[in-house]
């Protein structure tokens, strides 16, 4: 009787256990899913953070439960225009601006530029604002060019920082957290030319991207003090 009834037993209980296994990796299954549909519901007067390589818009209440969100890396060190070296990071805690170009571009950086200086009256009411240019042509791009090109725009703003660095980390910030196009080709008389982004990123205080804008005219500049409100709560 007692291998019977052992068998019995054994028949009972293991039914039972896979069923319970496939209840509650169900049970995973449906949070998981619920948690990303909640985070993908935009908050009202909350901008998004970006998240994953196609940089999908997140509304997270909880950030460590949220990976791949773009920030700033903490590898990301880079020269700034007195000849100081910085990380992005780590050096200060405020809310700042990222756009690309290099001194020797002809087509869209003065044109970016340009509107920078422009829409420094509408920036005025932020005045921890930061504002980093960040070159993509770093090996020609020295520190005594970038103070040259702040003097020839007439750059006064302190907060506005132009900074070179290495090739592959600017590249690798660029795309990677900023999905921006940065590419270079080779023209004719050897020089080297570049294609990128006429993009503003904005980081909050944390490092993180929560909004992307066109610098090139003017019709985005309004959304992005507006947003600029939203995160500094004014």
């Amino acid at each position: 009787m007692f291998p019977i009834i052992q068998t019995s037993v054994f028949n009972l209980f293991f039914p039972f256990t896979k069923k319970r296994t496939l209840l509650y990796f169900l049970g995973i299954v449906i949070v998981f899913i619920s948690c990303q549909q909640e985070n993908s519901i935009p908050k009202t007067n909350v901008l998004p953070y970006f998240s994953g390589k196609d940089f999908d818009p997140v509304w997270p209440k909880d950030l460590k439960k949220i990976s791949g969100l773009k920030q700033i890396p903490e590898s990301l060190k880079l020269t700034n225009h007195l000849g100081n070296s910085i990380s992005l990071r780590e050096n200060s805690s405020n809310i700042s601006l990222v756009v690309f170009f290099y001194a020797t571009c002809r087509g869209i950086c003065p044109l970016i530029t340009k509107n920078m200086i422009q829409i420094q009256p509408d920036l005025a009411e932020f005045p921890k604002l930061e504002i980093h240019s960040i070159s993509i042509n770093p090996k020609e791009d020295t520190p005594n060019v970038l103070t040259n090109y702040r003097k020839l725009y007439k750059i006064q703003n302190p907060n506005w920082s132009f900074y070179t660095g290495e090739v592959e980390m600017i590249e690798s910030f660029a795309k990677d957290t900023c999905g921006a196009e940065v590419e270079g080709f080779s023209l004719l008389k050897n020089k080297y030319e570049f294609v990128h982004t006429e993009n503003i990123f904005l980081f909050d205080e944390n490092r993180y991207l929560r909004g992307i804008y066109r610098a090139k005219g003017t019709g985005d500049i309004q959304r992005l003090v507006s947003d600029l409100r939203i995160l500094t709560k004014k």
